[in-house]
């Protein structure tokens, strides 16, 4: 990561995530490289329907590789395993032969986890283990040229044989308690060997544990596509693709979400974000020389204004 520093002082970034507003919306991504955009992709949001549009993120965000192993759908049906519920009663009919061969091959994919930590880590994928259209899978379409941002003790943990790929751009976190201080947050230490994130103390939310690099990496102002803020799934996995109806994601939901993560708190309406994610989006966006901006138009799952983060239409956008 230390050979991006302010390497991007210049340009403008967009920051690809996996909301299923895209989707819906038959989003044109071309449109970014049109307006000679930065373009960064988050791990799930690396399926069929994004590489169809043709356009390459210079990005790829690997934060947290685990994400990579299998798609939405996957963490979905997993998700059901740790939960301990059948899956096939709330799932489409053309998702059963998945569901089918991760109950099969169960063995092959996944191991024990540390279930005295709590239901959500009962079991765990098996290290260098990916599923069929996963983003891992999914990855060798991706050009040469296409770089990737990693966490490099959690790559090495959950894929020991390497991705196979050059273009690898490394940190490290942080594992000190301390309490939190916005310059530490956003000005890594890079006195070490890897560009060390510190002061990141939050859960589950790419887009924030990214805006220390994004900030290393020089640019000013940062635009997110795709930032629902839902509990969704990525693109064309999301539930209202995946499950039967909206009805059966919902049941399915109540029956799972206490296996989402150590301390999930359930949010109004049930399909968004833990609350705390918004409450850390109001303290986190405000930056001397760093503005941030959702480009967003109405949908009817996804978040809609965002306290504390400025947001704009699609339209609004393009006449920039």
């Amino acid at each position: 990561m230390k050979r991006l520093k302010n390497l991007h002082r210049h340009d403008r970034a967009a920051i690809v995530l996996g909301g299923p507003s895209l989707f819906e919306q038959a989003f044109d991504f071309q449109k970014l490289r049109d307006k000679q955009f930065v373009i960064f992709l988050e791990a799930q949001a690396l399926t069929r329907w994004f590489l169809a549009s043709g356009v390459e993120p210079d990005y790829y965000l690997m934060q947290f590789p685990d994400k990579c192993q299998g798609n939405s759908l996957h963490t979905f049906i997993f998700r059901a395993f740790l939960a301990g519920i059948e899956s096939r009663w709330f799932l489409k009919r053309a998702h059963l032969p998945i569901l089918r061969d991760m109950k099969a091959n169960f063995a092959r994919y996944f191991e024990p986890g540390q279930p005295h930590r709590g239901p959500h880590k009962r079991y765990r994928w098996k290290p260098g283990v990916f599923l069929k259209d996963s983003p891992y899978d999914l990855m060798r379409r991706l050009g040469a040229e296409v770089k990737i941002i990693a966490n490099k003790e959690l790559l090495d943990e959950r894929f020991p044989g390497g991705l196979g790929r050059n273009g690898l751009h490394l940190f490290a976190q942080s594992h000190e308690q301390e309490e939190f201080d916005l310059e530490r947050y956003y000005n890594p230490d890079d006195s070490r060997d890897l560009l060390t994130l510190r002061n990141v103390p939050f859960l589950n939310s790419v887009a924030i544990g990214l805006y220390p690099l994004l900030h290393y990496m020089g640019f000013k102002e940062v635009f997110f596509f795709g930032m629902d803020m839902s509990m969704l799934g990525s693109f064309e996995y999301a539930a209202p693709y995946s499950f039967k109806t909206m009805w059966h994601f919902r049941r399915y939901f109540s029956k799972t979400n206490r296996v989402f993560n150590a301390n999930y708190v359930r949010n109004r309406p049930y399909y968004l974000r833990p609350p705390y994610e918004f409450e850390n989006i109001k303290r986190l966006p405000n930056y001397p020389g760093l503005r941030f901006t959702r480009v967003h138009d109405p949908f009817k799952w996804a978040a809609p204004a965002m306290d504390g983060l400025r947001t704009i239409s699609f339209r609004e956008f393009l006449n920039q």
